[in-house]
């Protein structure tokens, strides 16, 4: 098996989780830090280099993780790759297309492989949500709504989180992350995209909202407040597929409703989805919704309509979901197979990735255009 050795650039909070979790990974040996403030005791067993530059000339190390703020991810992914290096990188893949222009152009010059960490996309949750909006089961998708409400208690006013030069401002820098899970759940292609949003004060745009109109009629809706205390902080996703009602809760997608209309095959992918307990189900009633009847003797299904497309179930059901573990153990274990897809795209140029680096990319080009 062989081992790859490691680079952190940048080694704050998220950082230090990275190494904690990917630390534990029998193929990877985390080799080396780059911050120009961490203290050597905290990564004992590390090479310390203060300069990002230093790192990439360390010929040992396989592949970087760049943990810095956004506007400098492009700068860094393009040399490190340029040296040599393949490259995990923290979302957003960058703050303008200009730097995404060039990232794609290193990955071409270069062979090297790399991948921005879109992590949500590999919770238990979304990995099956994916493959119940994937197969149909529940008919198409026809509204999404994200609600995330955020402490701001961490984020003092001369934090870089504020400078949209540096993070590229709050749809950018956090909003990529629902605006690719809802790329993930569809097929289509957005084509209408407006934002607005709200400003504390000079330097803080604390509330943002987004509307994503699709090509073939989904209509997203994103808010994103980062402007109150931890006790109200939530965050939800709301599903309207032709056959059910869905609500996701947690920033890491943990738990959730549903409420169906189904056949034998979606309360089998129903039945998929993390620690699910079926609730209140039965026989669809006849109403004004429904058709059923006899023709020739012969009793017919039941079928609805739903903008004009027949269905057939036969059961109402509702339930609930919830993965079992903590959060901080659903997200390690993100990370930690991120960072195997990683392994997989440079020992197997052909793999193709849960999240791909065009992924990552349109849904940057989403956050920019709502951005203004």
């Amino acid at each position: 098996m062989k081992i790859y050795r490691l680079g952190i650039i940048g080694y704050g909070g998220f950082g230090r989780f990275l190494h904690q979790w990917w630390g534990k990974l029998e193929n990877i040996q985390v080799m080396a830090i780059a911050d120009s403030k961490a203290e050597c005791d905290e990564v004992d067993g590390c090479r310390i280099y203060r300069h990002w530059e230093e790192l990439l000339l360390d010929a040992d190390i396989d592949i970087v993780s760049i943990v810095t703020p956004p506007s400098v991810h492009a700068e860094i992914a393009v040399a490190a790759m340029r040296a040599g290096k393949h490259v995990m990188l923290e979302k957003p893949v960058a703050v303008s297309l200009v730097q995404v222009r060039d990232i794609l152009h290193a990955k071409r010059e270069t062979g090297m492989s790399i991948m921005v960490n879109h992590m949500l996309r590999y919770t238990p949750v979304m990995k099956e949500m994916v493959a119940i909006a994937k197969s149909g089961c529940l008919g198409e998708l026809r509204h999404a709504q994200v609600a995330n409400y955020a402490q701001d208690g961490s984020l003092p006013v001369d934090h870089w989180f504020w400078n949209r030069d540096l993070s590229g401002g709050i749809l950018v820098e956090h909003g990529v992350h629902f605006f690719d899970l809802i790329n993930s759940l569809t097929t289509q292609g957005s084509d209408v995209i407006s934002g607005e949003s709200s400003w504390r004060n000079s330097q803080q745009q604390d509330r943002v909202s987004a509307t994503v109109g699709y090509d073939r009629g989904l209509i997203a809706q994103h808010y994103h407040a980062f402007s109150g205390p931890g006790f109200f902080e939530q965050t939800t996703i709301r599903l309207a597929f032709d056959l059910a009602r869905i609500e996701i809760r947690g920033w890491i997608p943990m738990s959730g409703t549903v409420s169906a209309l189904t056949c034998e095959k979606s309360r089998d992918a129903l039945a998929r989805l993390p620690g699910w307990k079926a609730g209140d189900s039965g026989p669809i009633p006849g109403g004004r919704d429904t058709f059923s009847g006899e023709l020739n003797g012969q009793e017919l299904q039941v079928s609805v309509y739903v903008s004009g497309i027949q269905y057939f179930p036969d059961q109402d059901v509702t339930g609930s979901f919830s993965t079992p573990g903590t959060k901080a153990e659903i997200y390690g274990g993100c990370v930690q197979e991120i960072l195997g897809e990683l392994i997989s795209c440079i020992e197997d140029p052909g793999y193709r990735p849960r999240v791909s680096i065009e992924d990552a990319v349109a849904a940057l080009e989403t956050a920019l255009a709502a951005s203004g």
